[in-house]
């Protein structure tokens, strides 16, 4: 589940992109998950989830986590198999809705 999510930092506080706006970041080193609208920074093996912008300590969007695994849940697909429906891939679930195609 882990193709290229992450590599893509768009979304953020304000709209936009928000980690393009600090040169700070050109290595990459904070990742953006459009899926859960969350910004992460590699830890070991995990990820470990930001709240504030490291750059300028601006509050971040609340991470939508819960929310697609909430929906996918009530709509019983696994997450972890492979029937994910390719709205919940990326962040088209959030854009348009969870209902429509």
């Amino acid at each position: 589940m882990d193709n290229d999510v992450g590599e893509n930092r768009q979304g953020a506080a304000g709209g936009g992109n928000h980690m393009d706006r600090h040169g700070q970041n050109d290595w990459g080193s904070v990742r953006y998950d459009p899926r859960f609208d969350e910004y992460w920074v590699p830890a070991g093996n995990a990820r470990q989830a930001l709240f504030y912008c490291p750059w300028c300590g601006v509050k971040l969007p609340a991470s939508q986590r819960d929310r697609w695994f909430d929906q996918l849940e009530a709509m019983g697909i696994d997450p972890w198999g492979n029937d994910l429906p390719n709205r919940y891939r990326d962040d088209t679930w959030r854009r348009k809705g969870s209902t429509e195609g």
